[in-house]
């Protein structure tokens, strides 16, 4: 029950982060192409505080879901071996699959966007973007275990 409802909470944070990252780049391309729909303005204080913070929440849940899995494994099997008669072993399984997708997704999409492409038209879109770039380069350190050769 308690993988159940940490998957509940995991993806109803995603959903959150993945509106706003959508909603950044709808704005951004409206600045673009001066649409006149959104402004700089439509995307107000609390989406920048959910695309910060949320963003920072589910790339945490990532790295350390990565860091603490075996290189080669799936992410989330450890939880599989601590409740081998657990009956939403599928229903973590594909959540977890699709929350990894769904985070690179989301982060390639702000960083291609918002980095890449029109870094000065929406800060924190960029910022994410970038930290999102940094923060992918950790989880695959983290999840492939990359030591000096004295170690």
């Amino acid at each position: 029950m308690r993988a159940f409802f940490g998957s509940l909470i995991a993806v109803i944070l995603l959903g959150l982060h993945g509106y706003a990252v959508w909603f950044a780049i709808k704005v951004v391309n409206c600045l673009v192409k001066t649409c006149g729909t959104y402004t700089d303005k439509s995307f107000t204080v609390g989406f920048q505080a959910a695309l910060s913070t949320i963003g920072g929440l589910v790339s945490a849940l990532v790295i350390t879901e990565l860091a603490v899995t075996k290189p080669g494994e799936a992410p989330a099997a450890r939880v599989f071996q601590m409740e081998p008669n657990n009956k939403y072993t599928g229903l973590l399984k594909a959540v977890t699959g699709a929350y990894l997708i769904a985070w690179v997704t989301l982060g390639l999409w702000a960083f291609v966007v918002g980095a890449m492409n029109h870094p000065d038209m929406l800060q924190p879109l960029t910022d994410l973007g970038q930290s999102w770039l940094g923060l992918a380069v950790a989880a695959a350190y983290a999840y492939f275990g990359i030591k000096d050769r004295n170690g």
